[in-house]
């Protein structure tokens, strides 16, 4: 009697042992998007700046060399979700042929690449691959003498926005009522947890 009971002890304490061997195989083969949903989140995220045109450099040799005749720099400043104040300069190439596919195209600009600056300092690194100049329609008001709509890819960043990925839909133009051009963009970001 007192081996049957050491051997049913054991094969309870081996039963016992296999199912913690299979609780660890079943936590060591988490999904890769659960691992993932542990390190990153994703939140809405809004940009809307005011910007001067600092300089029009006509004749630019690698603006020209794209087709471009005109590089444009303009200084921009506003606010960002989870930047707070932001400044922003853009400086890329336009005045291209306009685009027969856009209705009321009157040019195209370049793809570039920009950073938006914090008031602490982080940046956010943004790409535009380019798109074209629209002349103002029924989609905006009557003092919007043009706009441009296209997508800034989110590459990265510094400090909390480090290996910060997502997508802004840039809704952007200029008025007949003063000099100024009006940036809005809206997407989601994806920050890595832990940044701050």
């Amino acid at each position: 009697m007192k081996t049957f009971k050491l051997l049913f002890q054991i094969l309870i304490f081996a039963g016992l042992l296999a199912g913690c061997n299979k609780n660890v195989e079943f936590f060591e083969n988490e999904t890769l998007e659960l691992k993932k949903a542990q390190v990153e989140v994703t939140v809405p995220f809004e940009v809307n700046l005011l910007g001067e045109i600092a300089d029009l450099i006509f004749d630019d040799p690698e603006c020209l060399d794209g087709g471009f005749p005109v590089r444009a720099v303009v200084e921009t400043s506003g606010n960002a979700t989870h930047m707070g104040k932001v400044t922003l300069t853009f400086n890329f190439c336009t005045g291209g042929a306009p685009d027969p596919a856009i209705p009321n195209s009157v040019y195209t600009f370049a793809a570039s690449s920009f950073e938006l600056t914090g008031a602490n300092g982080d940046k956010l690194f943004l790409y535009n691959g380019g798109g074209a100049g629209i002349l103002g329609t029924n989609e905006h008001p009557d003092y919007v003498t043009d706009y441009w709509k296209s997508v800034a890819v989110i590459t990265g960043g510094t400090g909390r926005f480090e290996g910060a990925s997502g997508e802004l839909q840039m809704d952007d133009y200029c008025t007949s009522v003063d000099d100024y051009t009006r940036h809005h963009w809206t997407g989601e970001i994806t920050l890595k947890k832990g940044k701050k």
